[in-house]
């Protein structure tokens, strides 16, 4: 996808504030999935490479597990300097950083930005991917309509799959996510 260098974005414990499995290197590598392949349905382009660096790095200053609006704020402005280089490597541009910042600070806030703000698409797609992965929480975590896509509503049962497979795993970098999503995938082709 876009060409990024998949080694290059393999997440460690030490990126984290808070070590936890909920908001862990799991959770991330399923949100980085899920911001690819929603990006990819809705023919995004360039917002793909933004929101899957946002992904990256979206709860690594969380503090702790429970309910917290700043932890996206404190996620651009602690994890954004640190990991700037490598995406700038990955081809984002200064705007792209922009839209990475707002993105990772927004994804913990309730309140949308407008749709026609020029980094909206960015920021959805990063809420999106994130919100379903709240099937880790529970069945009726995730509220299916509040994603903004509709490529985002027809993932929801494949985001379950992913969770299960994934969450008593311990996940060495993305490659390892993408084989189990690419098995999750054909199964459901071969059952359908």
């Amino acid at each position: 996808m876009h060409g990024i260098k998949y080694k290059q974005f393999t997440l460690k414990q030490a990126y984290f504030e808070n070590r936890s499995a909920l908001h862990g290197i799991n959770h991330t590598y399923r949100v980085m999935y899920h911001v690819q392949q929603i990006g990819l349905a809705a023919g995004l382009k360039h917002e793909i490479l933004w929101a899957w660096c946002a992904a990256f790095i979206h709860d690594m200053a969380r503090q702790h597990d429970g309910y917290c609006t700043e932890h996206g704020y404190w996620s651009a402005k602690t994890k954004l300097p640190l990991f700037e280089k490598l995406f700038i490597e990955e081809g984002v541009s200064p705007e792209g950083l922009e839209a990475i910042k707002l993105a990772v600070t927004n994804h913990s806030q309730a309140k949308e930005i407008a749709i026609d703000h020029p980094y909206y698409k960015t920021v959805a797609l990063l809420k999106d991917a994130d919100a379903l992965d709240r099937v880790r929480i529970s069945e009726h975590n995730l509220k299916i309509e509040m994603l903004r896509f509709p490529e985002s509503k027809a993932m929801v049962e494949f985001a379950k799959k992913l969770f299960r497979r994934t969450d008593s795993l311990k996940l060495k970098n993305f490659a390892v996510l993408l084989k189990i999503a690419e098995e999750i995938r054909v199964a459901d082709i071969q059952t359908s």
